[in-house]
């Protein structure tokens, strides 16, 4: 996406000044035309306007790097509330300043001020939302700009919020179904630790004068005490090496190369790499669905779609996939040449493509990826809770026999 400035004349000859964001020169010029804008200039803005031009005023400027991340349930209750307010007749600007007034979250509703003082100066809904990017998101603000040119704002925001609202409702529901599992392997890690630091080195200084009829401990018990002793004398390079190889997978995955790199091991592990394959799949569908809805361009739409992915392997094929289709070639058969695209989607896109119902039909695969992806990870836990117990008891037996074995060889050789 570039920022071009403009300058051009409306219907009723008055000369005004702005920026559009679009993916070219030639769109940011069709953009402007369809708002009935006759464009005297434009030129793609270099990077000191763009910071100029969405800068914030002085009264805004409140920055911390412990401010709370505005939240999907955020997002998606503000999309929910405005287009209510819209549907029932209340100027956007005033819809706005109620909403605000009732908002807790600091950050959304420091937003939502800077947008209404935008309005008030004069700036389009659109424009306002664009200089707060990062808490939107680029699907927001195309889909706003899309529904300011159609006049369908009360819809397009509806089909946000339901969109979102599954967006969360999935994340929600995953969270819940690997809580138990990690809560499991949590209290394995604590008691190991704490069997390792305290309580065998403990019993084995109250073994080192006991002996059996051989002269020596059970063999368990001498195993599991050397395995312990090495550990706690290895300590320090256990810990350096844990930090170094921590440190330096950190640094090559802030690389480039080494975010492909780890995102393309995502879609390669067993089990899980599918199911974020198909996560990132439904995404996408999802997106795409509400935005050619909603009007926005199938080349922007595209883009953003792998932009939002969350997955550089897939995000690289859909702008691939975005590249062909500026070059001419429709949806279907672009996505047909990308390997990692399934082939279910290609078909399913298809026969939307070819029955005009491309959004419906989209919207329904993300649907059936979502459902298979909440499925696959109940039937994982399912089996994944017992195999967590087993391992767990079966270190915890070894443990424990390890240390009352002596005691009873003392009370063998006592009787």
């Amino acid at each position: 996406m570039s920022v071009f400035k403009y300058r051009a004349k409306d219907d009723s000859g008055s000369v005004t000044d702005g920026t559009i964001t679009s993916v070219s020169r030639y769109a940011a010029l069709s953009n402007l035309r369809t708002r009935g804008l006759t464009v005297l200039d434009l030129d793609e803005a270099d990077e000191a306007s763009i910071l100029s031009s969405t800068a914030l005023p002085a009264t805004k400027k409140r920055r911390s790097f412990f401010r709370p991340r505005v939240g999907l349930t955020e997002l998606s209750m503000f999309c929910r509330q405005l287009s209510i307010s819209v549907v029932s007749g209340v100027p956007l600007r005033d819809a706005l300043e109620s909403i605000t007034e009732d908002i807790e979250h600091p950050t959304l509703r420091e937003t939502l001020e800077d947008v209404i003082d935008q309005l008030h100066t004069g700036s389009s809904l659109s424009e306002a939302i664009a200089r707060h990017r990062p808490v939107f998101g680029g699907l927001f603000v195309a889909l706003i700009r899309a529904a300011e040119e159609s006049g369908s704002m009360a819809d397009t925001l509806e089909n946000l919020s339901d969109s979102l609202e599954r967006t969360e409702r999935l994340a929600r529901r995953i969270r819940s179904i690997t809580a138990y599992p990690l809560f499991v392997i949590g209290a394995f890690g604590v008691i190991t630790s704490i069997m390792t630091f305290w309580v065998l080195p403990m019993f084995e200084e109250s073994f080192a004068d006991l002996t059996n009829d051989q002269g020596q401990l059970p063999a368990l018990t001498r195993v599991v005490f050397g395995l312990n002793r090495m550990v706690l004398s290895n300590i320090g390079l256990i810990l350096a090496l844990s930090v170094a190889v921590t440190v330096a997978l950190i640094l090559h995955g802030r690389t480039d190369k080494g975010k492909m790199a780890y995102d393309r091991l995502l879609l390669r592990l067993p089990f899980f790499g599918n199911c974020v394959r198909k996560i990132a799949i439904a995404r996408i569908c999802r997106n795409l669905a509400i935005m050619i809805q909603g009007g926005v361009p199938i080349t922007l739409a595209v883009e953003i779609a792998a932009d939002i992915s969350g997955n550089r392997v897939l995000r690289a094929s859909m702008e691939r996939v975005r590249d062909r289709i500026i070059q001419g070639a429709d949806f279907s058969s672009s996505l047909a040449r990308e390997e990692d695209m399934p082939r279910l989607v290609v078909r399913m896109v298809a026969v939307g493509e070819s029955s005009g119902r491309l959004p419906t039909v989209m919207d329904k695969v993300s649907d059936a990826y979502e459902d298979q992806v909440e499925g696959a990870i109940m039937t994982a836990t399912s089996l994944f809770e017992p195999m967590i117990i087993c391992v767990f008891g079966a270190v915890i037996l070894v443990l424990v026999m390890a240390i009352y074995l002596p005691v009873f060889s003392m009370s063998g050789s006592m009787n």
